[in-house]
């Protein structure tokens, strides 16, 4: 089983109602694809890069998306990978 992980799914400056699945303190700014594969890779959750595609809510820009094997649930996953770059990023 596989999930997807949009960047806006863990984006602290976006709204719930724009897409962010965590909490704000779990939430992490502006975060990128190539971070979101090297946190998912240290996870060990295979990840593949979808470099072009665009979320639906904000389908004017190329964000890039993440896909991923399924090992908890989304939320948990999103907040593990958040974590993880928190850790890469300080």
């Amino acid at each position: 089983m596989r999930t997807i992980i949009w960047p806006v799914y863990i984006d602290a400056e976006r709204t719930k109602k724009d897409g962010r699945r965590i909490s704000k303190e779990d939430a992490i700014a502006s975060p990128k694809i190539r971070e979101i594969n090297k946190a998912a890779q240290k996870l060990h959750l295979n990840p593949e890069v979808e470099k072009y595609k665009s979320y639906s809510r904000s389908w004017w820009e190329s964000s890039g998306r993440v896909i991923v094997d399924k090992s908890n649930t989304k939320k948990e996953t999103l907040i593990k990978i958040s974590n993880m770059i928190k850790g890469m990023r300080s």
